[in-house]
């Protein structure tokens, strides 16, 4: 299995442990397992987006 097909499945355990998160925390958990996978760089701009890009920019990584 591939770092991607790692970091959904990862997504997946995590969503099954974590179903009462607001939007603000299920960014900061998605965001963590998404850049701590090898080969996917936080963009330099990252800290400057609103919460409503973050989680479409975070659901196209996981839905890919």
């Amino acid at each position: 299995m591939d770092n991607v097909g790692m970091l959904k499945l990862f997504s997946l355990l995590q969503d099954t442990t974590n179903q009462e998160l607001n939007k603000k925390d299920w960014i900061k958990s998605k965001e963590r397992l998404i850049f701590a996978t090898n080969g996917i760089i936080k963009p330099d701009d990252w800290e400057e987006l609103s919460d409503d890009v973050k989680e479409v920019r975070i659901k196209k990584v996981l839905n890919s």
